[in-house]
């Protein structure tokens, strides 16, 4: 019975793996995006 148990490619350790991988992909479009709307926030003087 221990034998069963494989890690195949299309098993939920790479789902999981996959759905990280596309999570981190758009924190990093978002991230950048972010800061930019803070730019031109700031220099349009959005705060004072």
């Amino acid at each position: 019975m221990a034998h069963r148990h494989h890690h195949r490619p299309d098993g939920p350790c790479h789902f999981s793996l996959m759905s990280l991988s596309a999570r981190k992909r758009l924190l990093m479009a978002l991230v950048p995006l972010g800061l930019l709307w803070l730019a031109v926030a700031w220099a349009t003087g959005a705060w004072g």
